[in-house]
């Protein structure tokens, strides 16, 4: 049979797995691979970081150490990243040297709040209304144009409730603002959507374009920070529908790779 591209870069059990990051996602994804067959090498900053501890070797550098990429490159038959805080002009450099199937261009759009949200929006896909600040002044013109209470957030870096806040009153913005600040990163706001419960899909597309869809789960947060997901969540069928179907959406538009959440 005449191999295709996709026959090509099929990774059968056994091969070497490189990741970006070593989290705990980066973690259950080496759980799971190793079941399988595969082995996996991590490259984390922090020495036995939880990826790591189930790995078969830990590179352990930060993730604009183009050096530690190179090294996980010749070490490895596939690379993958595990969040999306990794450097993307590693990945780039990655994709030159080894197989990248995610590539650095969606990191590049998911990585950054105003971007993502940017191109969601551009493909119809509805996100909240948000605007980008630069001062608390503009901030508070974003309270007035988008109504409190609102969220204000980083665009880059935020994760489990860090890089937020949540705005009540106009006289809490100027707080907000010079906290999130600090952080050097662009700031955007966004309006407070009330919801009764939060659900999220998972959706995996293959390098062909096939896509398959996990159930839809649902999640409680303690903290601001993923506490349980229930799965099936408990809503009506055609909610789980339509939300299947805008993961899928999503994954086809931005050519994904891999695991869309």
């Amino acid at each position: 049979m005449k191999k295709t591209a996709e026959h090509k870069h099929v990774i059968k059990p056994g091969a070497t797995i490189g990741v970006l990051g070593g989290g705990q996602l980066g973690r259950m994804m080496a759980l799971a691979g190793r079941a399988c067959g595969y082995r996996f090498i991590t490259l984390d900053p922090t020495e036995d970081c939880p990826g790591a501890q189930v790995s078969d070797r830990q590179i352990t550098a930060s993730y604009d150490d183009v050096e530690g990429a190179m090294e996980l490159a010749a070490s490895s038959d596939v690379i993958t990243y595990e969040f999306e805080n990794v450097d993307a002009k590693v990945a780039d450099i990655l994709e030159e040297q080894s197989y990248v199937p995610q590539g650095s261009r969606l990191l590049r759009t998911t990585q950054n709040r105003i971007h993502e949200k940017s191109t969601l929006a551009s493909f119809g896909i509805p996100v909240a209304p948000f605007r980008v600040i630069a001062s608390a002044a503009e901030a508070g013109q974003a309270a007035e144009e988008l109504g409190l209470p609102l969220v204000m957030k980083t665009a880059t870096g935020g994760y489990d409730g860090k890089g937020q806040r949540v705005i009540r009153r106009i006289d809490e913005i100027a707080a907000g603002y010079e906290a999130l600040e600090q952080s050097g990163a662009e700031i955007i706001v966004e309006q407070f959507i009330p919801f009764t419960k939060e659900i999220s899909v998972i959706a995996a597309r293959s390098v062909s374009g096939e896509i398959q869809t996990f159930p839809v789960a649902e999640n409680i947060h303690r903290d601001n920070i993923l506490h349980l997901s229930i799965v099936p969540a408990r809503v009506e069928a055609d909610a789980a529908g339509h939300a299947e179907k805008l993961a899928a959406d999503i994954a086809e538009k931005l050519d994904v790779v891999g695991l869309s959440p």
